[in-house]
């Protein structure tokens, strides 16, 4: 029983038996009063119609008439005459369920009931032996109206009191229980290490616990930003060249691969800088002013990468630099401005100094060490000849869009599509789910492609909502087949497509208990975007159904990781680039560990990505990860085979 329900039953306890007193002393009071001036009327009355009927010679028949005559007139409720010893010589008693008028019988009944009849003795007359007695009990119908018009005004007002009283009471509780709930989802919202502050209630007691709930609520937050921010800064000793602060080439190359396949960059450019003869450099003018050089020339190229939406810089080697843009045609006006740009800068004009530009354009699509290669053999010429060298990559992406849309659109409405199945372990070697990227058939009869294949025209063509729904559908279909936990992807942007949020959770309540073996995840986000926005809203009614969320390829911002919390997330992936190293570099170790550790304080699931050989599993424990998956994860006696139904072994109910 809550305290809520206990105070409202303590005071509805207290109050009821007050109230019942009060009436019953109200109406003790009036039938007091009433009973004495009834009581004073009979006695005047029998002592009158004694009188009257003294006079009278000892005749029955003259005593009964003259008794009759003065009943008749009224005013009476009875009238015994007779002589002691003797039986009555007159006698009128009230008919059974005679009441006043206005009054409820039961009233009349009690009151008449607990009436003793007043008694007059007439002096006997001369010669009689006998005395004659006369009992009357007068009508009191009056009387009762005013006790019964007191006492039903004195229990209305009473009820009306206690109702005001009784609203008071409730609005009070009411305001009070708001301020208490309010306190209570906060310490909930604690326990699932969401930190959430409440707003200060009115009442005292409530008010200091809230203060010290809030201060303990900004204490934790503030030590896991301190951890988060921990997090970056062993992020950035671990994924950054110690001199120039930009992503050194292990880390670059993924972001380059992801700009080169990222859908909503259609075009590529892919430029790099040389500074030729660092050594002798360092022999010459001193290791500072070696590094100062490489500094100055780091800065001009993070400032494209900051103000460029898209754009990825690093140093790829010693004295080589890369530059990424997400944009073709511009590769030949940017090596301008970024050779004017360095020249400008004092610590390039050190004698000698020589700085060498090339690059490639239009490399949309292509492997990041291919666009690597080919941008390391035009920066060759360039050094060779002295003058900037750019390339031009026939583009890759305009021949063809059109048709490529159009299979994959046509593959998604014929449903020829299928649940690729890979295992995600827990150190024990137990199932967490199933990662089920969905593969294309783009041509019938021909090969299920991988999402790389295709997904990007998808993406470009805005056919995500479609593709996300049909990876939906399948995993389902396949829970409901075989029992084994399942997780698709999402994008985020999808549920911005009108009615996909609806459909969605339509498809959720449909499945029923397949729902709960379901995992739904999405790529890391920043917070406050729309798509962010829109996963806020949605997620909290997937959670009702069972369903498991996530957020995969995440570490890159480990200050957006307490966030997720707030989304209700179960697990972060964390992607394959940031396990780079963590086998032989204690820096790469160090972040990793301190990601995890934030990660798993939060209370969440950590699981690795891109794990590419068994023999890496150990080590991933050791560090604190949850699960892992990858080439090199094995469930079963091996990998898990493809799942083979399609969306035409769906039954019609599911949409």
């Amino acid at each position: 029983m809550s305290l809520t329900t206990r105070v409202s039953l303590w005071l509805a306890g207290l109050w009821l038996p007050v109230l019942g007193c009060v009436l019953g002393f109200e109406a003790w009071a009036l039938l007091d009063t009433q009973r004495t001036l009834w009581t004073e009327r009979n006695q005047a009355s029998a002592a009158l119609i004694a009188a009257e009927l003294a006079g009278l010679s000892d005749d029955g028949d003259a005593r009964r008439k003259a008794a009759t005559a003065r009943f008749d007139r009224g005013g009476l409720l009875t009238l015994v005459v007779y002589e002691a010893g003797s039986p009555p010589v007159f006698e009128q008693r009230p008919a059974a369920g005679a009441k006043a008028a206005g009054v409820p019988g039961w009233f009349s009944a009690f009151v008449i009931g607990n009436l003793e009849p007043a008694t007059a003795a007439a002096p006997a007359a001369k010669g009689e032996a006998r005395t004659l007695q006369v009992e009357v009990i007068t009508d009191g119908a009056d009387l009762q109206r005013l006790a019964w018009g007191a006492l039903w005004h004195t229990a209305v007002s009473l009820l009306t009191v206690s109702t005001i009283v009784a609203v008071l009471a409730a609005w009070v509780l009411v305001r009070w229980r708001r301020s208490l709930k309010a306190t209570l989802a906060q310490a909930h919202a604690l326990e699932r290490l969401q930190f959430v502050e409440a707003p200060e209630g009115r009442w005292p007691e409530l008010r200091d616990l809230t203060r010290a709930m809030n201060a303990v609520v900004r204490r934790l937050r503030e030590q896991v930003a301190a951890q988060a921010e921990q997090v970056v800064q062993l992020q950035r000793q671990a994924q950054t060249d110690g001199v120039t602060g930009l992503p050194s080439r292990a880390f670059f190359v993924p972001r380059l691969a992801d700009l080169l396949s990222d859908a909503r960059a259609p075009a590529a450019s892919l430029l790099m800088v040389r500074v030729p003869e660092l050594g002798a450099l360092n022999e010459r003018h001193g290791r500072e002013a070696a590094d100062r050089l490489l500094a100055a020339v780091a800065d001009v190229l993070q400032t494209y990468a900051e103000r460029v939406p898209g754009a990825v810089a690093g140093r790829v080697a010693g004295p080589d630099f890369a530059l990424g843009l997400p944009a073709a045609g511009a590769a030949r006006e940017t090596a301008a401005a970024i050779q004017a740009a360095i020249a400008a800068a004092p610590a390039a004009r050190l004698p000698g100094v020589r700085i060498v530009i090339a690059g490639c354009d239009g490399l949309q699509g292509m492997a990041a060490g291919a666009a690597l290669a080919a941008a390391d053999a035009a920066l060759e010429r360039a050094e060779a000849t002295g003058e900037c060298v750019v390339e031009e990559t026939p583009d890759r992406g305009a021949p063809g869009v059109r048709a490529w849309r159009g299979l994959v659109a046509a593959a998604l409405d014929e449903s020829r599509v299928r649940l690729g199945a890979f295992a995600v372990i827990d150190a024990r070697g137990g199932l967490i789910h199933l990662e089920c990227p969905l593969r294309v058939q783009l041509e019938p009869g021909g090969e299920y492609l991988v999402a790389r294949r295709w997904l990007a025209i998808a993406a470009r063509n805005r056919l995500l909502p479609l593709v996300d729904m049909a990876a939906l559908d399948l995993a389902l279909l396949a829970i409901g087949a075989d029992g084994q936990p399942r997780c698709v992807h999402v994008a985020p942007r999808s549920l911005l497509s009108p009615g996909f949020a609806r459909a969605l959770l339509a498809r959720l309540k449909s499945a029923g208990a397949a729902a709960a073996s379901l995992s739904i995840e999405w790529p890391e986000l920043s917070e406050g975007s729309t798509p962010a926005a829109a996963l806020r809203e949605a997620v909290p009614a997937w959670r009702k159904l069972g369903v498991r969320v996530g957020v995969e390829h995440a570490g890159g911002s480990p200050r957006g990781l307490p966030a997720l919390k707030e989304f209700g997330v179960d697990y972060v992936k964390v992607d394959s680039r940031h396990l780079i190293g963590v086998a032989d570099d204690d820096a790469a170790r160090n972040h990793v560990e301190g990601l995890v550790a934030l990660i798993r304080g939060l209370g969440l699931q950590a699981i690795a990505e891109g794990v590419a050989e068994e023999k890496q599993l150990g080590l991933l424990w050791t560090v604190g990860f949850d699960g892992a998956t990858g080439p090199g994860v094995k469930f079963g006696g091996g990998r898990i085979p493809m799942t083979a139904a399609t969306l035409d072994d769906l039954p019609a109910t599911s949409g």
